[in-house]
């Protein structure tokens, strides 16, 4: 783990894609660049630059203002611990800069978070729609998944190298999960980067990659685990092998041993060998992976679109319980080469 200068600005790659999504979200030009008219809610039209720069201004004051405190990098790929931060303190554009910085860097831990159910559920909701987990929903907040195993279970959720329900059409963006008992030790979470798995395949296997979809299922949790759908019941969806991430453009590998079941046009064998090697790429990669160490208190969000993760079970018969809210991602869609 290397510590961060707090002075240090956020990486280049992130300021663009800032920058581009907020020219994005911009109001065409106005038929004179030099007008001074009134603007709707009330802001005078000094022109598209001028707005632009008054944006980007803004965004560039939030970022420093959230990176202010110390920041730790856990891998060189992935994974970045703020310190000082207070997520239901966050206003408007603090969330917007939080959220892109999870797709930049795939895992943000931050620690002693005092925050309500009521109060995580409500930051959720400013990340995006939230997302209502079709097996298993908590009664009264179907937003609210409760993650808790004890000396009576006899799985743990999150068992297994995984990017959450990717068996959904619109499957999970931004995950958040806020620990409140953890064991004595034990209990760890490990991420991949997904997009460093992409990146360092051969060039010839990531061309070969590039056309392909795999069905993604939901058979074994469902009926394996939950025991609460039937065979005909649970979700089934087609996704691109890879995917490119909206936020930041880049590419990342989009299947997972939890829920991929099969490469659609290979033959049988084919597609076994293919995701075993996929999926062994993603599990043996420790050079694109961090652990994240749970405390009391503590909340992990990690993007889906460009991460995988693994939840240890090691802390049998102890208790570990916390919430998880996630917000609804896009259809999985890969960009045409540029």
């Amino acid at each position: 783990m290397s510590s961060i200068d707090t002075a240090r600005p956020f990486s280049a790659r992130s300021t663009l894609v800032a920058r581009s999504t907020l020219a994005r979200k911009m109001p065409g030009p106005s038929s004179s660049s030099t007008s001074r008219s009134v603007m709707p809610g009330g802001y005078p039209n000094f022109g598209r630059l001028a707005l632009y720069s008054a944006i980007v201004a803004l965004y560039s004051a939030t970022m420093a203002t959230l990176t202010s405190h110390t920041r730790l990098d856990l891998n060189r790929h992935i994974g970045t611990e703020l310190q000082g931060v207070q997520l239901t303190e966050l206003d408007d554009e603090g969330i917007v800069v939080l959220r892109d910085l999870v797709a930049d860097r795939g895992v943000v831990v931050l620690r002693d978070q005092q925050m309500t159910l009521d109060e995580q559920i409500d930051v959720g909701s400013k990340l995006g729609p939230l997302h209502v987990h079709p097996a298993y929903a908590e009664k009264g907040r179907p937003e609210a998944l409760r993650i808790h195993a004890d000396a009576s279970s006899t799985f743990a959720a999150g068992e297994g190298w995984h990017t959450d329900v990717s068996c959904d059409e619109r499957p999970p963006a931004i995950s958040m999960l806020r620990i409140e008992v953890n064991p004595s030790a034990g209990g760890d979470t490990a991420f991949a980067s997904t997009y460093a798995a992409y990146d360092s395949l051969s060039d010839p296997m990531k061309e070969f990659l590039l056309g392909l979809e795999a069905v993604h299922a939901g058979d074994l949790p469902w009926r394996g685990h939950y025991k609460s759908k039937s065979d005909k019941e649970y979700p089934v969806n087609t996704h691109p092998v890879v995917r490119t991430h909206p936020l930041t453009g880049r590419r990342a590998l989009y299947v997972n041993s939890g829920f991929t079941d099969k490469i659609r046009g290979l033959r049988g064998r084919e597609s076994a060998a293919l995701l075993a090697m996929l999926f062994d790429h993603i599990a043996l990669g420790v050079e694109f992976q961090c652990r994240v160490r749970w405390e009391p208190n503590t909340v992990t969000l990690w993007d889906n679109r460009c991460t995988q993760h693994h939840a240890s079970w090691d802390y049998f018969p102890e208790t570990r319980s916390g919430w998880r809210v996630t917000t609804v991602g896009e259809r999985p869609f890969l960009d045409s080469p540029a």
